[in-house]
């Protein structure tokens, strides 16, 4: 049966496409604006700031541009090319999240079902209080609210991600979940990590706060247990065939991997090195079935909804389009208008003090759409991109923006972690900056 998936998900992606290119100018950027792009990511890779990367921007359905820089593997001296394959890490959440609308729109939940009564382990939660540093030990009461679907669209559940945690992180990385990028042929599974996770205190009150956590790993098993397939088979078969994803893998074949990027990570000073499974526990408390190498579990049933999808710019692009198109791409429907007009809206509105949520929006009040940050009319004002557009980024160093009202959007990709302060911000707001009609 695995073979015949395969075959079927090869079969239905050997006529992949990608996205028609246009004439920049005749769909309203200025060649001013265009050159400050190119000097921009010309100057980060000559200046070493970032070892390559590849922006591309999309409008009116086109790609009006694309183009690499700098390198891919700095060891090598090997060129960055528009066709090398990335890390998604967080990225993989706005696709995890579509896969879920996909149930949502069949009637298989509501976005008021409480995640207990899919997942059993959720209930009964405690909540976090305290952290007693000499007995190592959470200090909890329960929960008054039970966490509903929508608050794990919508990282509103309190549901912790290990690393990311202020107070008790002691104690959530000594739970030692595996949060991302399982090692080849670990006998985890998604049950498994649910099941783990569920055993550890919320970090708020769902519904009260915007928090980081684990929620798509969640999701990820609330479809496996709706639909009957593994996740990593759902997200083959319902988003990338379709779409035509050709070269986006849940474990990567082995005549790919020649063309990942290297992963970097730097010091204080700037000086890249390669970013190894070491640097990951001292950054992200890797777990022992953790690895860097992950992408090589060629078609592992095993896939996290938060972190583990390796794809290129291309492949992206059709998937971005995808939305703007309100769920359709030549011919395959994946949504809905209507739920696609869903993830464009601000669903929550919440005070939080999440350090991700400080960090990628300056801002300690949260416009939390499915899985994105949407731009508020205030913050909007001060921007060159549209009220209303919407973007997330990935850990590894990839970014999205779509603004509807410019039928526009733009991707930058690059793998380097931690990122240089505001690259990926000065390139947004280079790109909406050469608007000229």
């Amino acid at each position: 049966m695995k073979k015949l998936i395969l075959l079927l998900f090869l079969a239905l992606n050997a006529f992949a496409q990608n996205l028609p290119t246009g004439d920049p100018i005749q769909a309203g950027l200025s060649k001013e604006g265009l050159q400050r792009i190119e000097t921009f990511l010309a100057s980060q890779s000559e200046k070493q700031i970032i070892p390559g990367s590849i922006g591309m921007v999309v409008r009116h359905g086109k790609v009006v541009y694309k183009k690499a820089f700098g390198k891919a593997n700095l060891e090598t001296g090997e060129s960055m090319r528009t066709d090398h394959l990335f890390r998604m890490a967080s990225m993989t959440k706005i696709i995890t999240g579509v896969a879920g609308l996909k149930l949502f729109e069949r009637g298989l939940f509501t976005m008021d079902t409480p995640l207990e009564t899919i997942l059993p382990e959720f209930a009964n939660m405690q909540i976090l209080v305290g952290y007693d540093t000499l007995a190592h030990k959470f200090i909890t009461r329960p929960a008054k609210n039970k966490i509903l679907m929508k608050h794990i669209f919508t990282h509103t559940s309190g549901i912790a991600y290990p690393p990311f945690s202020n107070l008790g992180r002691e104690g959530y990385l000594n739970a030692k979940v595996t949060i991302a990028f399982p090692k080849a042929n670990t006998k985890l599974t998604l049950a498994d990590i649910a099941q783990t996770t569920a055993k550890l205190p919320l970090v708020h009150e769902p519904g009260e706060s915007w928090n980081y956590g684990m929620n798509f790993e969640v999701l990820g098993r609330v479809i496996e247990v709706l639909d009957g397939r593994t996740f990593a088979d759902f997200l083959r078969q319902e988003i990338f065939a379709p779409l035509k994803m050709s070269r986006t893998f849940v474990g990567v074949p082995s005549n790919e991997w020649k063309n990942m990027a290297q992963v970097y990570t730097q010091d204080k000073t700037g000086k890249k090195s390669v970013y190894t499974d070491e640097v990951g526990k001292k950054l992200l408390g890797f777990s022992t079935e953790m690895t860097m190498d992950y992408y090589k579990n060629t078609n592992t049933p095993l896939a996290m909804g938060g972190t583990d999808i390796i794809s290129n710019v291309d492949d992206y692009a059709r998937f971005f389009q995808m939305l703007l198109n309100y769920g359709e791409l030549d011919g395959a429907r994946i949504l809905s208008k209507k739920t696609v007009e869903m993830i464009e809206k601000p669903l929550f509105d919440v005070a939080t003090k999440d350090g991700v949520a400080l960090g990628v929006t300056g801002r300690s009040q949260f416009k939390a759409g499915v899985t994105v940050y949407v731009y508020p009319e205030e913050q909007a004002k001060f921007e060159t991109i549209s009220a209303g557009s919407y973007f997330w980024k990935g850990y590894f160093g990839t970014q999205f923006w779509i603004d509807r009202k410019e039928d526009m959007f733009a991707l930058i990709f690059f793998q380097l972690a931690p990122e240089p302060t505001r690259f990926n911000e000065k390139f947004r707001h280079l790109v909406w900056g050469s608007i000229a009609k």
